[in-house]
């Protein structure tokens, strides 16, 4: 079973590299949470919230998604966002962003290569030669993202944490595996 749970962390996309809860919310669950996913891709933007309102539904607490309470695509200022949190009764609000992406990359010089060929490839591949140019590979792409979960009343930072994610061409499977890293983070500490 050991062997088993730590091939399956092994296989983890999403690795939760910092997280903080603010020890005046901890063990004071709260009752109603909006959910906000700040991003340009609505399709990406509603399935998140969706997902996180349907795991907030599972401990009994009333989620809200974002999109549905501002009832507006794309960029939202803050005093419409802040409207929206008033008017929808939510005691908190957790609010996840993408803070950078990092893509790793190395440069292979270039080099001659010798073609072998007569006197037993040698005296040929001295007068015969290939030149390559530099190449630039690209290799894996991490994203880190930031959740919060703050006071919606307040404003007060209840918790924070911080995840490493690495890219995939499986974005359904890695959402739902962030998803519940922060989620259990969060329920772990006691804010949720």
């Amino acid at each position: 079973l050991a062997a088993a749970l730590a091939l399956l962390a092994g296989c983890a996309t999403s690795q939760l590299i910092r997280q903080e809860a603010n020890p005046e919310y901890v063990g004071k669950p709260l009752k109603s949470v909006m959910v906000v996913a700040v991003t340009a891709d609505e399709i990406v933007r509603r399935t998140f919230e969706d997902r996180v309102v349907a795991l907030l539904g599972q401990r009994g607490i009333k989620g809200i998604p974002g999109y549905a309470a501002v009832g507006k695509r794309g960029k939202v200022q803050e005093a419409e966002l802040r409207e929206a949190i008033a008017k929808s009764g939510a005691e908190g609000v957790i609010i996840t962003r993408v803070i950078r992406i990092d893509r790793s990359s190395t440069t292979v010089p270039g080099s001659t290569i010798a073609v072998s060929t007569g006197f037993y490839g040698y005296y040929g591949g001295v007068w015969e030669t290939v030149s390559t140019a530099e190449q630039t590979i690209t290799g894996q792409t991490w994203t880190v993202s930031e959740t919060r979960l703050f006071d919606a009343k307040t404003g007060a930072l209840a918790w924070t944490g911080l995840v490493d994610t690495k890219q995939n061409d499986k974005l359904d499977a890695t959402m739902t595996q962030y998803i519940n890293v922060i989620f259990d983070a969060m329920v772990g500490d006691k804010v949720l």
